[in-house]
C-alpha cells in the first residue's frame, strides 16, 4: 500500500484492522483471496445464486455484508457496502488488511445519453469527483478540488479485462462517469454535469479508484445500466423488458466476468 494510506490508517483510533475487518464482513486475513468485489448494495446470493459457486455469508449487518464465493479454482472475497463515496472510504480501507490479489466494483449507473441503453455492461473511461468525501484522503483537506478527473488507477488491467470481455462475446462499453453525492438532488444540477462531458452517472467509482491506488491493487469497475435520463426511461416503473436486459447483464454478464477475472493472471 502506499504511504498515504498508511498514514490513514496510522491516524485512526483502530489498532486492529484484521479484528475490525473481520468484525465487519467476516473475511479473514489468514486466507488469500483471488478479487476482493466491492459492491453497493449489491449481494453475491442475488446475482450468482445460478453458478455452480459456493457463497457463504461471512458477517451481515442492517447496511453492510461480508461473503466469501467459492468456485473450482478461485476464491472471492465480496463486500456489500452501503452506497455513497463515503462508505466506500470508510468500508474497504478496512480490507487493506486483507490478502487479494484484484479489486472489482460492481454496481448500477445512470445512462446521461441516447446511445447506451438500459442494460448495457460498461466501465469508466475516467471518473469526475462531484463529491467531497475524496478530499478525506488528501494530506490537507482545505486544499481539495471537487471536479478533478480520477482515471482508472490500472490501465492495463483494465485493457486485459476489456479483451477478456470481448473475447467471451461481450460488447463492454467505455464511458467517462460523473459521481454524484445525491441522486435526487442531481437532476436539477444536469446542465452543469453534462458541461463535463460525461455519458454515465453514478456515486462512488472515482473513491474506488483512488482506493485501489492507494492500495496498489488493478482494479476495475463493472456496471450495468439501470435508467437513461436521455431517453426517459426512469430509474423507477421500467417496462418488462428494460427490466429483463438490466438482469441479465447482473445475473449473467457480470458474474461471468467476476469469475474470469479471478482466474486471470496479474
Amino acid at each position: 500500500m502506499k504511504k498515504r494510506l498508511e498514514e490513514l490508517i496510522a491516524a485512526d483510533s483502530c489498532d486492529n484492522y484484521a479484528a475490525a475487518v473481520f468484525e465487519e464482513f467476516g473475511l479473514s486475513v489468514e486466507k488469500h483471496y483471488d478479487v476482493l468485489v466491492v459492491a453497493p448494495a449489491w449481494k453475491p446470493t442475488k446475482i450468482m445464486n445460478t453458478y455452480d459457486v459456493e457463497i457463504t455469508c461471512t458477517c451481515e449487518h442492517a447496511y453492510c455484508s461480508g461473503y466469501e464465493v467459492k468456485g473450482a479454482d478461485f476464491l472471492l472475497a465480496w463486500v456489500q457496502t452501503s452506497t455513497g463515496a463515503s462508505s466506500i472510504i470508510d468500508e474497504v480501507s478496512l480490507c487493506a488488511a486483507l490478502d487479494f490479489d484484484k479489486l472489482v466494483f460492481v454496481g448500477a449507473v445512470g445512462s446521461l445519453v441516447s446511445e447506451i441503453g438500459v442494460g448495457s455492461l460498461c466501465t469508466p473511461s475516467w471518473c469526475i469527483s462531484g463529491n467531497l468525501a475524496n478530499g478525506y484522503l488528501q494530506e490537507d483537506l482545505a486544499a481539495y478540488k471537487p471536479f478533478g478527473k480520477v482515471y482508472p488507477n490500472d490501465a492495463n488491467f483494465v485493457d486485459a479485462v476489456m479483451n477478456l470481455a470481448k473475447k467471451r462475446g461481450y460488447d463492454m462499453k467505455t464511458a467517462p462517469v460523473f459521481c454524484t453525492d445525491s441522486i435526487f438532488g442531481e437532476y436539477s444540477h444536469m446542465d452543469f454535469i453534462k458541461s463535463f462531458g460525461v455519458s454515465l452517472i453514478e456515486m462512488e467509482t472515482s473513491t474506488f479508484y483512488l482506493m485501489a491506488d492507494l492500495m496498489e491493487k488493478p482494479a476495475i469497475a463493472l456496471f450495468s445500466v439501470s435508467d437513461n435520463s436521455a431517453t426517459g426511461v426512469p430509474l423507477l416503473l421500467r417496462s418488462e423488458d428494460q427490466k429483463a436486459s438490466y438482469k441479465k447483464c447482473c445475473t449473467e454478464v457480470i458474474p461471468l466476468l467476476i469469475m474470469e477475472i479471478a482466474k486471470m493472471n496479474t
